[in-house]
């Protein structure tokens, strides 16, 4: 074979070679990039299979009495690594000033009621019958004591606007204070009165224009 033709093949394989190194170097790096790319969570991302959906206030399905008095609801308030939540039985849910609205009660006696005071956000969040055993863990136990919320088996999750909900939820409602005060207690009726004087003490109430709901 002459010397010309062997320099002739060894530069088509070198040119070869260098051809499949432009080509495929881009892909590899593409689908390397796409493997480690971090993935964000908001409130929309699946999880557990089920998804996050905003809705308007108006669709909301659940009658808010069996919501509140059987159902349940634990309330939350607070930013991360900074919070905390109680399970609630009391609540209204309707209209005020043209606003949809959730109003809870709190006793100044919990310690859920120090965080509604320093927050403007609180949320409020119902959660399948399954998970009923949380909701009664977290309403008999103090966050004074530790991570109750940690104890009780729930995963606190972020909205947007910061404010703490939980991933074990079905229905989220998202709410901005704009009336706070708390009860007279003059002004009970005589029922009334005889319950706050067995011990129970006298509820702030915390009126929440609803800013967002999420179903699942």
């Amino acid at each position: 074979m002459k010397k010309t033709t062997i320099c002739q093949i060894l530069l088509a394989i070198a040119i070869v070679i260098i051809i499949v190194l432009v080509v495929l170097k881009p892909l590899c790096c593409c689908k390397n990039s796409e493997e480690s790319a971090p993935k964000t969570a908001t409130t929309t991302e699946i999880i557990n299979d089920r998804e996050w959906k905003k809705i308007d206030p108006k669709e909301i399905q659940d009658n808010p009495v069996q919501l509140i008095a059987d159902d349940w609801l634990a309330l939350a308030a607070g930013k991360e690594s900074d919070l905390n939540a109680m399970t609630i039985a009391w609540g209204t849910m309707g209209n005020l000033w043209g606003k949809p609205v959730v109003t809870v009660f709190v006793s100044p006696d919990r310690y859920t009621y120090e965080f509604m005071e320093r927050n403007e956000y609180f949320t409020v969040t119902a959660f399948p019958e399954t998970e009923r055993d949380k909701l009664q863990y977290i309403g008999s136990h103090s966050g004074r004591d530790g991570d109750k919320i940690k104890d009780a088996g729930l995963t606190v999750e972020y909205t947007d606007l910061g404010n703490p909900t939980f991933t074990d939820g079905r229905l989220m409602i998202e709410c901005r204070k704009i009336y706070t005060e708390q009860f007279d207690s003059t002004r009970f009726n005589d029922e009334t009165k005889a319950r706050y004087r067995n011990g129970m003490g006298v509820h702030h109430y915390y009126i929440g224009e609803i800013v967002n709901v999420w179903v699942k």
